[in-house]
């Protein structure tokens, strides 16, 4: 497991480097062909191509200059090219405020060498009720 958590966690360094540089292609091209993502928001993108338009938007707009954080929490290997991986992601604006922190669950797929993502889900806890 220990290879699994040392590459998941380099993935998702690369996937903040990208994310840093609000490429909307660049950062789609970490998914799966057939991936899909459900946002904070609730919209779903099924499909690179999907996944790029959305990403192209919201780095174009309201996620336009903005960095990320991605810190492994928990991985569960599913066999050997599968992984279920819990991260926690910060979004930061140009200046350093924290914009959204999330907990994403994600399904990867180790595609060659590399892990890609199949399905993400990144969402916000909310409070309790009182």
């Amino acid at each position: 497991m220990g290879t699994a958590e040392s590459g998941v966690t380099a993935f998702f360094g690369k996937l903040a480097d990208t994310w840093n540089t609000n490429d909307g292609a660049a950062f789609a091209g970490f998914f799966t062909e057939d991936g899909s993502l459900i946002n904070p928001f609730g919209e779903r993108a099924d499909g690179r191509a999907a996944l790029t338009a959305m990403y192209t938007e919201y780095f174009g707009g309201m996620l336009h200059g903005t960095t990320t954080s991605i810190n492994l929490t928990t991985l569960r290997a599913i066999g050997d090219d599968h992984a279920f991986a819990d991260a926690d992601q910060t979004i930061y604006s140009a200046n350093g405020d924290v914009v959204l922190a999330l907990h994403v669950v994600n399904l990867l797929r180790r595609q060659d060498v590399e892990w890609r993502l199949v399905d993400s889900r990144p969402y916000a806890f909310p409070p309790p009720p009182a």
